[in-house]
């Protein structure tokens, strides 16, 4: 037995100390504490045990980088049931995958087996130094072990030799199994160099650069934006290979290039095509997605002013993060949410990351009843969207019908798809209130019923008890679930009454007579929306819109399960009907507004309704609504990099004729235009981005004697790649006036660097691209990663592609510690308990601790009295050898006499024990 913190043992000083200040007068409590005190040391001290481990370990480190070829998957595979299949009493496996960062598969195990990769790695990297390191953690070192690496030795990290070494130094072989490409030639686009910048309409010329290990003839494609530029077919000798380019572009904004050499056999394929990007600089353009992409009277004024303006439908609009660096703002102008569902990171990141500007106008299919309540969007505008008890006139009875089938349980980023719908019933519970009340029903074959029909006045327990849901099997039995809604509604007293169905648009059975029980529950006054997740063309896509079109509701298809949580809440606040405003609204004109520039007159005209809302913390209000609500009208303020502004009313259409008739119309939405558009960039102050290698680099210089140099201490370099948000660096001053913030790029793709200068002031920067991933960077020599895998086995004495049963060779054996802290202090524990228990019972009054005492000393007593009667018994028999007549007795007569005394003597002895034991003492 051993301690991992035997230093702790020193605490037994000051405890035995504190023992003998205060024991108790019984006895039977100064032993228990004592012993409670000696085991709550040991136990603090960390015991363990020291056990014989039979077996061997083996770590099996799996390379998934992009470089790996796909035929080596099934290989591996295969290679780790025949690796389990070889353990023996004892024997452990553990799975370990890699690529830019190692990741556990399965922890070392005896009977575990493998049921295919459940944890994800970064592809676009293989640091196999790491990897390496942390298979040898997994190894304990009173263990006998091994590692079987599976890679093609393509590394982009570390040098692995090291981590080898040290193998070796633990007495850890490593086995190697190498997946190398076959062919040995190699045609690689190099780079494209392309200018930081052009201007629009100005012709430019730049290179590509191609780089090949032997004489051969391809054929090669310049592609921007999508469209081929021109091709040919030349002969590309060993080495760097210069083609030579000119272009044109006529629109400002990034123009993607892309060059690709066709028809040639190749060792790495995934090379042969390279990307690039050019930022190109032309006037500032204002881009308005509107309804169906015509010009409108909105659109018309803008123009007229001088601005430069695309108007576009939301299927049609340019709204990925490279297509609106075209444009310095965009207006939404009463755009439903799902409608541009997908590119809402985007447009958030345009603002925040990009210093771009955003003006969202109001309209029966925008704000909260548009779906822009808890989407990407919702917390950039300087307005808030939730339902508040003081805005409703009576409340509302609701019924979530989910589905739970199996299908459910599908892995989504992360969470499963029944994890986000429950997290869809959860945001429209939040947005009820006391006076309407909640039933919710997860249904697969059968209903059941997770929440009866209750007053949301608890809204924090029936959210906790809907997250509980969980996948049940099947498809959603779409009557069970209408049926269950029904009985529900029951004896609800709200006048208004809703049904939510969430089902598969590709999954909803149980159809026969659905129709008709809707139809009915229009009747009565009941609506019902269905949340489909798929698209409109799915099998059951029909059945279910027509639910929704005879409920006299709305049907909300999506493939993003994460877009779930926005449409059950738009669906509630839909269903509420009371967060527009449709009735005639005078409009106050606050003195904010003249931030943000020349505004018409001081009247605003009447509006025929507008959207409900409530000012943001940091919003800045410039008119407001003449009504009970006073809510914001127009509302706007700084958002990241960016600008935001809301008009709360209808621009045009039915609620916005007066508006458009106004005079001063036009002035005030070119001026609240041109406000979203920003600032020109400082003129002390230059940025530019550069490629080095892997890395992007920015370079700012100041004039330092510009008042702009005195105060840089907040400047930061962003830069952003796709599907995430942009990374923060800060800079390093290389000299006065000079400064550089440094970004690896890990993958392939286009990086939009930004330079934030203050909290207000930023400058768009070039962008930066990496051709294609590290992984398929050229090798200097085709059999580089062989040799280095044959160069690791040889490190630490392993081999090179062993053969399955020769996996586990080698000692076999160890030692196991086995830590018994939690029982020793369970232990302590329940003396603790006895001891309290016996103090306050007084359980230890009456126990005499003297009496075994006594009974010992009088058992030594009865021994002394024995051994002395033994010898008397031993000397009168010798007192007897003389015979009163003088004459000697024979000896074996003497002997008798002898005999029976000591029988005597035994007998006599045994009696007075007895008779003491049954006196006590």
């Amino acid at each position: 037995m051993g301690f991992q913190r035997p230093e702790l043992l020193l605490l037994l000083l000051p405890v035995a100390w504190l023992w003998w200040r205060t024991r108790d007068a019984e006895v039977g409590t100064r032993v228990l504490r004592a012993l409670t005190s000696i085991l709550l040391v040991a136990g603090l001290a960390g015991p363990y045990l020291s056990l014989e481990s039979p077996g061997r370990d083996l770590v099996i480190v799996i390379d998934r980088s992009r470089s790996m070829t796909p035929e080596a998957g099934d290989s591996i595979e295969e290679l780790l049931r025949l690796a389990e299949d070889q353990r023996e009493v004892g024997d452990r496996v553990a799975i370990l995958t890699f690529g830019a960062r190692p990741a556990l598969e399965r922890p070392l195990s005896e009977e575990a087996r493998f049921g295919g990769f459940t944890r994800q790695v970064h592809v676009d990297g293989t640091d196999l130094a790491r990897a390496l390191e942390a298979a040898l953690e997994l190894i304990p070192p009173e263990r006998a072990g091994s590692i079987l690496l599976l890679s093609d030795g393509e590394v982009r990290g570390r040098d692995p030799l090291p981590a080898a070494r040290r193998a070796f130094g633990r007495d850890v072989r490593i086995d190697v199994r190498p997946y190398t490409r076959e062919l040995e030639s190699d045609l690689a686009v190099e780079r494209i160099d392309l200018p930081e910048v052009a201007a629009s309409g100005e012709p430019f010329q730049f290179s590509a650069w191609v780089r090949s290990d032997r004489r051969v003839e391809a054929r090669y494609e310049l592609i921007r934006d999508g469209e081929v530029l021109t091709g040919d077919t030349r002969t590309f000798e060993p080495g760097l290979n210069r083609l030579l380019f000119r272009d044109v572009v006529d629109a400002g904004g990034v123009a993607r290039y892309g060059l690709h050499v066709l028809g040639v056999e190749d060792r790495v394929p995934e090379n042969n095509a390279g990307l690039a990007a050019l930022r190109v600089e032309g006037r500032e353009r204002l881009l308005v997605v509107n309804h169906d992409g015509r010009e409108d009277t909105l659109v018309r004024a803008l123009r007229r002013s001088g601005l430069l303006v695309d108007v576009a439908a939301p299927e049609r609009a340019p709204l990925d993060r490279i297509s609106l660096e075209a444009y310095r703002a965009v207006v939404l102008e009463n755009v439903a949410a799902n409608r541009i569902s997908r590119h809402m990171q985007d447009l958030r990141r345009f603002v925040q990351e990009r210093g771009g500007g955003l003006l969202l106008t109001g309209g029966q299919a925008s704000f909260g009843i548009g779906g822009y309540y808890l989407s990407p969007l919702d917390e950039t505008l300087p307005v808030s969207m939730e339902l508040r008890k003081e805005q409703r006139k009576q409340g509302m009875a609701l019924v979530i019908a989910m589905d739970r089938s199996g299908s459910m349980g599908m892995d989504v980023g992360g969470a499963t798809k029944m994890d986000l719908a429950n997290a869809g019933s959860a945001a429209a519970i939040e947005i009820l209130s006391e006076i309407d009340s909640i039933s919710v029903i997860a249904v697969d074959t059968a209903a059941d019923i997770v929440q009866r029909m209750t007053p949301v006045e608890n809204s924090d327990a029936l959210i906790a008890r809907v997250l509980r849901i969980s996948p049940g099997g099947g498809g959603i039995n779409t009557r069970t679930a209408l049926e269950a809604a029904v009985r529900e509604l029951e004896g609800a007293a709200q006048l208004t009454k809703h049904v939510t169905l969430f089902a598969d648009a590709a999954d909803a059975d149980e159809q026969e007579g659905c129709e008709l029980l809707v139809g009915e529950l229009a009747r009565a006054g009941v609506s019902l929306s269905v949340i489909a997740l798929g698209t409109p063309e799915d099998q059951h896509a029909d059945f279910l819109g027509r639910l929704a079109t005879i409920g006299q509701g709305e049907i909300y298809f999506t493939t993003v399960a994460g877009d779930l949580p926005r449409l059950f809440a738009q669906d509630t606040i839909t269903a509420t009907r009371s967060t527009f405003i449709d009735v005639p609204t005078e409009v106050r004109l606050l003195p904010d507004l003249y931030a943000l520039g020349e505004i018409p007159g001081e009247v605003f005209p009447t509006i025929g309704g507008y959207n409900l809302t409530y000012l943001r913390e940091g919003g800045i209000v410039g008119l407001v609504a003449q009504d009970d609500f006073s809510s914001p009208v127009f509302a706007f303020q700084y958002e990241g990099l960016g600008r935001t502004a809301v008009y709360t009313g209808q621009v045009g259409g039915t609620y916005g004729g007066e508006l458009v008739a106004w005079e001063g119309f036009s002035a005030f939405f070119v001026t609240v235009s041109r406000w979203l558009l920003g600032q020109e960039a400082p003129e002390d102050l230059h940025g530019s981005v550069f490629r080095e290698g892997r890395e992007a680099v920015m370079r700012v210089e100041v004039d330092p004697t510009a008042p702009i140099a005195a105060d840089l201490s907040g400047m930061e370099a962003l830069f952003g790649r796709s599907d995430l948000d942009a990374e923060r660096r800060g800079f390093q001053r290389l000299s006065a006036g000079v400064f550089e913030a440094r970004f690896e790029l890990e993958e392939q793709g286009i990086v939009l660097p930004t330079l934030a200068i203050d909290e207000r002031r930023s400058l768009r920067l070039a962008p930066v691209s990496l051709p294609y991933s590290p992984e398929y960077e050229p090798s200097p020599t085709p059999d580089r990663g062989e040799r280095l895998m044959r160069r690791l086995a040889a490190e630490t004495e392993g081999e090179v592609t062993p053969a399955a049963t020769a996996l586990f060779r080698g000692e076999r054996g160890g030692r196991a510690w086995r830590g018994v802290t939690r029982e020793v202090l369970l232990l302590t524990l329940i003396l603790g308990l006895l001891e309290i228990c016996f103090r306050r019972l007084a359980l230890w009054r009456g126990v005499d601790w003297a009496a075994p005492l006594r009974r010992l000393r009088g058992e030594q007593r009865a021994e002394r009295e024995e051994e002395e009667e033994a010898l008397e018994a031993h000397e009168a028999p010798v007192e007897a050898l003389a015979r009163p007549d003088g004459k000697k007795d024979k000896p074996e007569r003497h002997a008798a006499a002898l005999t029976g005394h000591a029988k005597l003597a035994d007998a006599l002895s045994r009696a007075r024990k007895r008779a003491k034991r049954e006196l006590g003492g």
